[in-house]
């Protein structure tokens, strides 16, 4: 016999080991969500919750969902496509499911707090580990010596892994935890720590998605301001000592970003490096072949193979390294159409916010925690850095988290 609250303590458990989960790579966080939504979707429909699923945020993701499959089913290669498209729509009722357990596991958002708190301290002694020996606390080393890899797994993508959960950390700790120097000096040191290792890690992506966090906490979460500031100023004096100090740190982070940039070299100035910008390339060569529907989901790597035969100045890989790329690669200007409209609605709230800040400061549309957020989402749709597959499970996880947070703040307070 179906045990409904048994179901609901072991769903917000797989949910608060979800960020240990995502050390090890895409399949057992995966394999979790997986369970978290199928789990939702029974009690969901047994008691007639149909109040997940008559709002905005389904409908979009529902249409969006709708189009990426009859893209996939009119593609050249529809087996390979719905490899990416037919299961998509796990990620955002996993949104609807961490709204659910909020709403019915009062305890939930503390426990996923002190989660998260725990595995940033492991992750970050991991990648301090790494930064001396070149290997994990469990031996694992990664492909390239000049970056970091998760605990548990070869994915070079610790740094990623830091920045992009780092606002929810934030916004988490504002929430729970009461405003004493315990909590300070909590947040102080995770704020130099994650700028440090997020420094270490030698991915330059990550290192943008922090500075564009630094500078949107600084300017919109009151509570922050000024220690952020201070961090941040600490966490450049600590790097600046390491680059001197360290020259494996320096060949990592400065030496190895100058030469894939031809910085000081004749001629142009690569903006990433002279791989990305083929690939980038072929991406607009795929898009222009299609440009209103696209080639179809995780087609990219179908068809730059055919490209770079006729034209070897074009890149290949499994995608474009890009999300705005990728989206008019794949699904056309009607697949990026879904995708701006997110950057309008947030765009939208935030200008309210600001106006807010001016007119009535004691009545802020946003609270700091729900802006900590908004930094998460812009982390997600910031369209100049280099980004994994769209369609990427790890990285659909850590997008969609912060969503069924931020959907739980908004309806609480209707």
């Amino acid at each position: 016999m179906f045990n409904q609250k048994l179901a609901i303590h072991f769903s917000s458990l797989l949910l608060c080991l979800l960020p240990l989960a995502l050390l090890s790579g895409p399949f057992i966080p995966d394999l979790f969500l997986s369970i978290i939504t199928l789990i939702f979707i029974y009690i969901s429909i047994k008691n007639k919750l149909w109040f997940y699923y008559t709002n905005k945020f389904f409908y979009f993701f529902s249409l969006f969902y709708l189009y990426i499959i009859s893209r996939s089913i009119f593609s050249d290669s529809i087996i390979l496509s719905l490899e990416s498209s037919l299961f998509y729509f796990r990620f955002f009722v996993f949104s609807l499911a961490v709204w659910f357990l909020i709403n019915n596991n009062s305890k939930l958002l503390k426990y996923f707090t002190v989660s998260l708190v725990v595995v940033f301290l492991f992750a970050l002694m991991d990648g301090f580990y790494q930064s001396l020996y070149s290997e994990n606390l469990f031996g694992i080393t990664g492909r390239l010596d000049n970056r970091l890899t998760l605990v548990f797994s070869d994915k070079m993508i610790m740094g990623s892994f830091i920045a992009r959960l780092f606002p929810l950390l934030i916004g988490l700790i504002i929430l729970n935890f009461k405003s004493n120097k315990y909590s300070f000096l909590l947040t102080f040191l995770f704020l130099i720590l994650s700028d440090v290792i997020i420094y270490i890690s030698g991915e330059r992506t990550a290192i943008g998605l922090l500075f564009l966090s630094t500078v949107f906490i600084i300017i919109f979460v009151s509570k922050l301001r000024l220690t952020r500031l201070i961090t941040f100023i600490c966490a450049l004096l600590i790097i600046f000592s390491i680059t001197i100090f360290n020259t494996k740190v320096k060949e990592r982070s400065i030496n190895y970003t100058v030469d894939q940039m031809n910085i000081g070299n004749e001629g142009r100035v690569i903006l990433f490096s002279e791989e990305h910008e083929k690939i980038f390339v072929t991406a607009v060569d795929i898009f222009k072949s299609n440009p209103v529907f696209g080639s179809g989901p995780k087609l990219f790597r179908y068809y730059c193979d055919k490209i770079k035969k006729l034209n070897e100045e074009n890149g290949c890989s499994t995608h474009p390294h890009n999300t705005y790329l990728q989206i008019l690669a794949e699904t056309g200007i009607i697949g990026l159409f879904f995708i701006l409209m997110i950057v309008f609605y947030l765009s939208f709230k935030l200008i309210k916010h600001i106006k807010s800040i001016y007119l009535t400061p004691d009545k802020r549309t946003l609270s700091d925690y729900q802006i900590c957020l908004f930094a998460c989402f812009m982390l997600t749709l910031w369209p100049f850095l280099p980004t994994l597959n769209f369609f990427n499970n790890w990285i659909n996880i850590i997008y969609f988290l912060p969503v069924g947070f931020y959907l739980h703040s908004i309806y609480e307070s209707k």
